[in-house]
């Protein structure tokens, strides 16, 4: 920029009036350096605030302009900052100043006003009074552009660290251009120049970090203000905060941990999982984020937007598995208004949106399945239950394959009703045939088959009151563990009440037995805390089965325990009795009049002389009269969940489960290429068995075993009658009661088959 204008007023001893010379940013710091080694002294506007962060006194600065270095020769001022502040304080003000500082007199010295961001104010004088322009004492550049800007922040978000305007100004003077960041209670709401506050944390936060499209609504006041302190300290690196509360290997199997920590820990987590959202799209914790605004509404989502989606939705099974897996952690107490609000929605798609997780969700799978029968893929939503009705086929070779086949159809029948909760006639009118022909007499006495167990190397657990009904559950939950099973049944003392069936435990040696009480105490309403009643609706179904899965589960884990710390070569599980929920769904008051007093809610008596019920069972040895179908000696209170005491095959038989750890080595391989259907003899195909075995191998069909026949040592053929048509079809391969393996066979029509070799002929 060319001086000489400036020169000629150092030099010109009529002039005693200040020199504009307006510059931009291109033109500052030259015209700053040329004059500093021109002039005297230079007066900062900064100096003159009082503060820190209060406005310059220009007035006392007009003072100092006419008293400065008056001693000197050549007295000659250059003043800075002035031109900025101005533009700060707005159009009216900076005119009216700069009109001030027109004709003020100087006394004997010169002054240069150094101006930015006011060539307009400026050139407005200049058009009100050509004098001024002629007098010399103007010097506009050619480009008196400024790219100053302002970004404010309250001081008491202590994000930035100029403090003041005097800092504004200080940085100013020196030549500053660009975004100027400093913390000040002024409002500058006339500025000139381009002034943005950060009003909030979250403002002064996504001045420095990137928060994608997380917005402001997506925290509270207090959450982004602790976030902001905490990024202060930690030089606003948002990964470094992260870690500093755990964060730094984030996994989903611990969210439940995070959500429930104080209300900014929890958050931090959230905020966390939004700036990662893009990690979880087309899961269902992207699902839950895309729908949340807020902590408070992500965390009732996470829960409840399950309920949003029909099952029938092609994505619908994997986002559940997703949601039951972030929601393992979660207790009763935050399900409960969950499965309160879910029990409301559409009754046929309601249950689809529980879990196995909370002891009110399985009851509530429970009640809808008496309603409604049983879910597709129940094995997700209770896979327990699931277990416990898969069907249990049990084993020709252990006893009469007459008998076999009768309990399975039999106590599978039963688990249907349980569930179901409610009695058929036909399954009744069945109890009632098997009252008189007592087939349970077949069997050997549970007593003689724990005694053939009894060893060193054995546990004897004794499960009070574990009917033939769990056999599947335990069966499955055994495969899944890596166990052997066997199973043996037996039958129990009458009447089944456990005075008179608890010697096989007494007599067992005391440091290898133990006992599980508690499912026999569910069956009871005094000790159980169930009931069957009709004065509220959800006591009409068997929501106690729910408890009774959790009891005999915890005695497996113990078990496999036990087993897997070598503490035991093998568990014999054994039981007392087994009981009866059709006998409580009966409901018929057929109660049968008796000399003594009915017991058992009237499943039994003491024995009394002259007893002629068809149904009874006489045993004068013992002392007890017994009955065999589903009826009730009067003069004892009716059973509100189960009972036991009488003699139908659900009471009587018992099963001696042994379980052993599991040689894996086995395995069972379909050798043939192609498997197919005849509509009158089934299908025939061949196993092979991965090493040698004396057992029995069989396969597992719709409640029946079909047993092998062996080859050689490793190879085996087998017929299955029951499968005449061409699909698709999962059988269960036994060794001896060990459930080895799982298969599946894909089985082609005899048709098919003869049209692919009249093919294979061309």
């Amino acid at each position: 920029m060319d001086m000489s204008a400036v020169e000629a007023y150092f030099v010109s001893p009529q002039s005693h009036k200040p020199f504009y010379l307006v510059v931009g940013d291109e033109d500052y710091k030259d015209a700053l350096v040329t004059l500093s080694n021109r002039v005297t002294s230079v007066l900062r506007v900064s100096n003159y605030c009082r503060t820190p962060d209060r406005i310059p006194n220009l007035d006392k600065m007009k003072d100092d302009l006419q008293t400065a270095d008056v001693s000197c020769e050549h007295n000659r001022v250059l003043v800075l900052g002035l031109g900025e502040y101005l533009a700060l304080e707005g159009e009216e003000y900076a005119k009216s100043y700069l009109q001030s500082l027109k004709d003020f007199n100087l006394g004997a010295g010169k002054a240069v006003l150094l101006l930015r961001g006011v060539a307009e104010q400026v050139k407005s004088i200049i058009k009100g009074d050509r004098r001024l322009k002629e007098s010399g004492r103007i010097a506009i550049a050619s480009d008196t552009y400024t790219a100053i800007s302002l970004q404010l922040a309250n001081p008491e978000l202590a994000i930035y660290e100029k403090h003041g305007l005097k800092a504004i100004i200080h940085a100013m003077e020196d030549g500053g251009a660009g975004k100027i960041c400093a913390s000040t209670v002024m409002n500058f709401t006339h500025a000139l120049l381009s002034v943005k506050r950060v009003k909030d944390a979250y403002e002064a936060i996504v001045k420095h970090i990137w928060l994608g499209k997380v917005n402001k609504q997506y925290g509270t006041d207090d959450t982004w203000d602790r976030l902001l302190e905490e990024l202060r300290r930690n030089g606003f690196k948002l990964n470094h905060v992260f870690e500093k509360h755990d964060m730094r290997n984030f996994q989903l199997a611990y969210l439940h941990d995070y959500l429930s920590r104080d209300e900014y820990e929890a958050w931090l987590c959230y905020l966390y999982l939004l700036l990662h959202k893009e990690e979880y799209a087309g899961q269902y914790l992207g699902l839950v984020l895309d729908s949340s605004c807020g902590l408070d509404e992500f965390k009732k989502n996470l829960i409840y937007s399950i309920a949003t989606i029909r099952h029938t939705s092609p994505k619908y099974k994997e986002l559940y598995k997703e949601r039951k897996r972030l929601l393992f952690q979660y207790t009763e107490a935050e399900m409960t208004p969950f499965v309160l609000e879910n029990s409301s929605r559409e009754a046929r798609e309601n249950v689809y949106a529980l879990t196995d997780l909370t002891m009110q969700e399985r009851q509530a799978i429970i009640i809808w399945i008496g309603r409604n029968g049983k879910p597709d893929f129940l094995s997700d939503v209770y896979p327990d239950l699931a277990d416990y009705l898969s069907p249990y086929t049990f084993d020709g070779a252990s006893v009469d394959s007459n008998l076999a086949a009768l309990l399975t159809n039999y106590i599978e029948s039963y688990k249907q009703q349980k569930v179901s909760n409610r009695l058929e006639q036909s399954f009744s009118d069945q109890v009632d045939e098997l009252a008189l022909q007592r087939i349970y007499n077949r069997l050997p006495h549970r007593d003689e088959l724990v005694k053939e167990k009894r060893d060193d190397a054995t546990l004897l657990v004794w499960i009070d009151a574990l009917g033939l009904e769990y056999i599947g559950f335990i069966s499955r939950f055994a495969s899944n563990r890596g166990l052997f099973m066997s199973v043996q049944l037996g039958r129990a003392s009458l009447p089944t009440i456990t005075c008179r069936n608890k010697s096989f435990f007494e007599e067992w040696p005391e440091k290898s037995r133990t006992k599980v009480e508690t499912l026999d105490e569910v069956k009871h309403k005094e000790k159980g805390g169930f009931r069957y009643g009709q004065d509220r609706d959800a006591e009409k179904y068997p929501v106690y089965l729910a408890r009774e899965l959790d009891i005999i589960r915890d005695a497996l884990e113990h078990i496999s325990t036990e087993l897997v710390g070598r503490k035991h070569e093998r568990v014999v599980i054994a039981s007392d009795h087994g009981a009866s929920r059709l006998a409580v769904l009966h409901g018929k008051e057929e109660k049968y009049p008796t000399d003594t007093q009915g017991e058992h809610s009237g499943r039994c008596c003491k024995f009394f002389e002259g007893c002629d019920l068809k149904f009874a069972i006489k045993d004068e040895e013992a002392g007890y009269i017994t009955l065999a179908d589903y009826g009730r000696f009067a003069g004892s209170r009716a059973a509100n969940v189960e009972v036991h005491g009488g003699a139908t095959l659900e009471e009587v038989v018992v099963p001696l489960i042994t379980l052993s750890l599991a040689d894996n080595s086995f395995s069972v391989k379909i050798t043939n290429d192609n498997i197919t259907a005849d509509y009158k003899r089934g299908i025939k195909f061949n196993l092979s068995l991965s090493k040698f075995s004396n057992e029995n191998l069989a396969l597992g069909y719709d409640n029946q075993r079909y047993l092998a026949q062996r080859l050689d040592d490793y190879n085996y053929e087998v017929e299955i009658s029951a499968i005449i048509k061409a699909g698709t079809y999962s059988l269960d391969a036994y060794l001896g009661d060990n459930l080895v393996e799982h298969l599946s066979i894909v089985v082609s029509g005899k048709s098919a088959m003869i049209n692919d070799d009249f093919d294979d002929l061309f």
